[in-house]
């Protein structure tokens, strides 16, 4: 009985190691290859349990999910030779296990020949933009153009599908930044001595506009003032001669008082004779007595 019980304890073991080596499980995030002596026997892309060759086949299974690929530091010349340091994210899957398996190996392995790709596909595209056109002006179209050309050769090299392509950071190295700091202090130090020669060009040309208009007007004023002048001056003689003409003697008598407040001021002092022509209207009211 001890035997016999023995015996059934060593089939079951063996049934359950036979077992073991002859069924296998396919979850849903997986994919995988049979291989016999490495050499791939069947590709499975659906989940489920299935059955291989004991000791003889093994099984190499793939992520059928998206993965994910980081590309860092990357430095690279764009077209207008400017150095810039680009970093990438790259989303992928295995589309074709059995192609994957054949190129590379393994996951690890695919994932290092992705990397080389995608850094290849990135020097072609980027380097035949500037570097404007990179860091702002057309960065979507130069990642979706990226991803076309990594795309291709995904699929013809690895039997992988690249899902996204995504340039996370392009900037220039440390001393590329200082180099174009300078240069464009340079040019806004050029531009900003444009256009102050252009102002003080401008206000040369605007202070002497003002000065020949200030020395028309001036001179316009003072021909208007002459002239005004003059007018009156005539307009004032005509008066005068009008009224002298009325009445004579009234106007030697008012310019001999206008004569006597000119010559004689305040604190004047004068010796002249008293029967001096000059003073005649001092002796008589008429201005006619004589000694």
């Amino acid at each position: 009985m001890r035997g016999a019980a023995l015996s059934f304890l060593f089939v079951l073991a063996a049934a359950f190691v036979l077992a073991l080596n002859t069924f296998f499980i396919v979850s849903q995030t997986q994919q995988a290859i049979v291989l016999r002596f490495g050499a791939p026997q069947q590709a499975i892309t659906s989940p489920g349990l299935y059955v291989k060759a004991p000791f003889l086949d093994s099984v190499q299974r793939f992520d059928r999910r998206n993965l994910g690929l980081t590309i860092s530091q990357q430095q690279i010349v764009a077209a207008d030779q400017e150095r810039l340091v680009v970093d990438m994210f790259v989303r992928w899957r295995i589309a074709n296990a059995l192609s994957f398996y054949q190129a590379a190996t393994s996951e690890e392995g695919g994932r290092g020949r992705l990397e080389s790709l995608a850094i290849s596909a990135m020097r072609r595209v980027l380097g035949s933009a500037t570097s404007n056109d990179i860091i702002r002006n057309r960065r979507a179209e130069l990642m979706q153009a990226i991803e076309n050309d990594l795309n291709s050769a995904a699929a013809a090299e690895l039997g992988a599908s690249v899902i996204d392509v995504r340039i996370r950071q392009a900037e220039q190295p440390p001393t590329t930044q200082e180099r174009v700091f300078e240069r464009m202090k340079t040019e806004r130090q050029q531009e900003a001595a444009r256009l102050r020669a252009e102002g003080g060009e401008q206000a040369t040309r605007v202070r002497a506009e003002a000065d020949r208009q200030v020395t028309v007007i001036q001179a316009t004023a003072r021909e208007s003032a002459e002239k005004t002048r003059g007018e009156g001056d005539a307009r004032r003689a005509a008066i005068f001669a009008r009224a002298y003409g009325a009445d004579p003697d009234f106007a030697a008598f008012y310019r001999s008082m206008q004569a006597y407040e000119r010559a004689l001021p305040a604190g004047t002092q004068m010796i002249m004779p008293p029967d001096g022509e000059f003073f005649r209207y001092m002796r008589d009211k008429q201005g006619t007595a004589r000694r």
